[in-house]
């Protein structure tokens, strides 16, 4: 059988995709769990908001956005380990705790807390948003989502189904570039970023990868 073309992201695509994920929540036991992969810049989180604001439109309070970023190490940890700038590469994260969070909010009586990242401070803020008992679907996404790394790996376990959002080297650098001056950085220091991290993280994830279970697009990215 023919690998199933691309999904192209339109409005109604996504509109349907959030109810789709809502009729497959049907077991009461547990919450349905999406992942969305990708390399940096790539819109992962834009997507990820938009299923999850398109499920809460169609059934209020029935999803919930998990995002990677919120369980970054500390800036105070990352400067002891001399990884600041490396932060976003796979080592600066709590892999761990991301993993034991979202497989703990899979179960459906499960409610509690989960932190989010803070583009003020730029350090994750712990319990900033919260699980309830309303939530059917968690929409989570991040770079190593796919990874077939441990503790990464383990997240095949827990994702009940993971997009890969594909967007090329090239596109998704152009979106950094433009991400990373518009908070102030000059061409050349976005540059230098995207070369001695950026760079390296996405050719990380697409070295090596598990199979998502589909492909899909930004309509005009081909």
């Amino acid at each position: 059988m023919p690998p199933e073309p691309p999904l192209l992201l339109t409005d109604q695509a996504i509109e349907q995709a959030a109810r789709d994920f809502l009729c497959a929540a049907t077991d009461p036991q547990r919450r349905f769990v999406l992942g969305i992969a990708g390399i940096a810049a790539s819109g992962k989180s834009t997507l990820a908001e938009r299923i999850a604001a398109a499920a809460n439109a169609h059934q209020p309070n029935s999803a919930a956005f998990i995002p990677m970023d919120g369980f970054h190490l500390l800036n105070a940890q990352l400067i002891e380990q001399g990884w600041k700038p490396r932060k976003g590469a796979p080592f600066t994260y709590d892999a761990e705790a991301y993993v034991d969070v979202l497989r703990r909010y899979r179960e459906a009586s499960a409610v509690g807390g989960y932190p989010v990242y803070c583009r003020k401070t730029h350090e994750p803020v712990p319990s900033a948003e919260h699980i309830t008992p309303d939530a059917r679907l968690i929409v989570t996404e991040g770079q190593y989502l796919l990874c077939p790394e441990t503790p990464w790996s383990k997240l095949g376990e827990i994702l009940d189904e993971c997009w890969w959002l594909d967007v090329t080297p090239e596109q998704a650098r152009e979106w950094l570039m433009k991400r990373d001056t518009a908070v102030g950085r000059s061409v050349e220091e976005a540059e230098a970023k995207y070369q001695r991290n950026d760079r390296l993280n996405t050719e990380f994830v697409l070295a090596a990868r598990r199979e998502p279970d589909r492909v899909v697009r930004w309509p005009g990215s081909d």
